[in-house]
């Protein structure tokens, strides 16, 4: 089981356009990821650091916030969050006996390449933690593996 990440918006701070619920940023130009780590789930390219100054692009942000009163130019989902890969696999074989017996083994293996899904990074433009997924729960499950055996008469 697979899919790619979930739509993220990023957040701008507080509520400068004085509506409900979180403010929307500017989007001065396209994020580009270079160097993605969960740390930096963004990437480490100039883009990614948020333009400090309300109102203000510095000609290297994505994302900035707008200034007082004012609404933001970011569209909803505008980012994308960690995907999701889950491989579950079972192997299994039956023996036939005399009179019609039959033992039967399976083994079972779930999440069995261990791969950690991550959770989203963190979208808040003034946190301090911005694109960080490492404080996110993991979405997946640790690698588990299951052997059985069966006795039909």
């Amino acid at each position: 089981m697979s899919y790619s990440g979930f739509p993220e918006t990023i957040d701008g701070p507080g509520n400068n356009s004085n509506s409900d619920g979180n403010a929307r940023p500017n989007q001065y130009r396209p994020l580009k990821i270079v160097h993605r780590t969960i740390d930096h789930w963004y990437g480490v390219n100039p883009s990614a650091v948020p333009c400090t100054t309300p109102g203000v692009d510095d000609g290297l942000c994505a994302f900035g916030a707008p200034a007082p009163n004012t609404f933001g130019t970011a569209r909803n989902g505008n980012t994308r969050g960690p995907g999701y890969l889950n491989v579950d696999m079972s192997a299994f074989k039956d023996f036939h006996t005399f009179r019609e017996q039959t033992i039967g083994f399976r083994f079972d293996a779930f999440n069995a390449f261990n791969i950690a899904s991550y959770g989203n990074p963190d979208t808040g433009i003034t946190d301090s933690n911005f694109g960080n997924v490492s404080n996110q729960p993991v979405r997946s499950v640790e690698r588990r593996l299951q052997f059985s055996a069966n006795y039909r008469f």
